[in-house]
C-alpha cells in the first residue's frame, strides 16, 4: 500500500478501514470484504477482513477486468448472485470457485475529492441466502470519508511544513542582513539587495546564500573567540 514506511496517520487509516469493513460484513451478512483502489501506480487492495480472499481482487487486477474494476467506471453496484454462471470474468470466476465463493457485491466508493484515486468496496460470500446488499452504500460513504480525512491531514501537514520552512528561511535571511549591515553599513533594503545580487551571480538560492553568510560569520566569531582566549 505504501511506497515507504507507513506514517502514524496511515496506520490509523488502516485500522479505521478494517473497523468499517468488519461492521459492513456483519451488517450486510457477507463473509468478507475488501477495498480496491486504482491509483497512478496501478490497482491495490488497501484493506481486507480476510487476507486470503485478497486473491479474489488480485485475479481481477491480473485480468484487468471484473466487478471490482468495472464498478469504478459505471458506479452502479454490481451484485453477482451466482458467480459460477458469469461468463464475462473467467479468471475471477475460477478464483471464486477455488475459495467456495458464490456471491459478490462491488460498490463504488465516492472518492472524487481524492486526486487520481478511485476505489470500490467489495463483498464476498459463500452463501447468498441471508445477504443484505442494500446496506452496502452507507459503508462505502464511511470509507470515502475516512480516506478523504487522511488526505486532508496530509495536505495540512504539507502546508504546515511549507510554512515552517518559509519561516526558517525568513529568519536566516534576516540574520544575514544584520551581518551585512554590521560589516558594510547601509540599510536593511540595501543589505537585502546585496544578498539578492550574491544569489544571482552565484546561481544559488537566496536562502542558501543567507545561510552560508550566517555559518561563515559563526565560524569567524568562534575562531576570534578562541584566539582571544589563547592570548589571555
Amino acid at each position: 500500500m505504501y511506497e515507504s514506511a507507513p506514517t502514524a496517520v496511515e496506520m490509523q487509516l488502516d485500522r479505521l478501514l478494517r473497523t468499517i469493513l468488519e461492521s459492513a460484513v456483519e451488517m450486510a451478512a457477507f463473509d468478507a470484504a475488501t477495498v480496491s483502489a486504482r491509483h497512478p501506480g496501478g490497482l491495490t487492495t488497501i484493506a481486507a477482513t480476510n487476507e486470503r480472499w485478497i486473491a479474489l481482487d488480485e485475479a481481477q487486477y491480473h485480468a484487468d477486468d471484473g466487478p471490482c474494476i468495472s464498478v469504478l467506471e459505471r458506479h452502479d453496484p454490481i451484485l453477482l448472485d451466482d458467480i459460477s454462471s458469469e461468463e464475462a470474468w473467467p479468471e475471477f470466476r475460477t478464483t471464486a470457485e477455488h475459495f467456495g465463493v458464490t456471491t459478490s457485491l462491488s460498490v463504488h466508493i465516492p472518492t472524487e475529492e481524492l486526486e487520481d484515486v478511485q476505489a470500490s468496496l467489495n463483498f464476498y460470500a459463500r452463501d447468498s441466502a441471508n445477504i443484505k446488499p442494500d446496506v452496502a452504500g452507507r459503508f462505502a460513504d464511511q470509507l470515502a470519508i475516512a480516506m478523504q480525512a487522511v488526505e486532508a491531514h496530509k495536505v495540512t501537514a504539507k502546508l504546515a511544513a511549507g510554512l515552517q520552512q518559509a519561516m526558517e528561511s525568513r529568519a536566516v535571511i534576516e540574520q544575514a542582513k544584520g551581518i551585512l549591515i554590521a560589516q558594510h553599513g547601509g540599510s536593511p533594503d540595501e543589505a537585502f539587495e546585496r544578498l539578492r545580487e550574491f544569489s544571482q551571480h552565484s546561481n544559488i538560492k537566496l536562502r542558501d546564500v543567507a545561510r552560508r553568510i550566517v555559518e561563515e560569520h559563526a565560524v569567524r566569531t568562534r575562531s576570534k573567540s578562541d584566539t582571544e582566549q589563547l592570548r589571555r
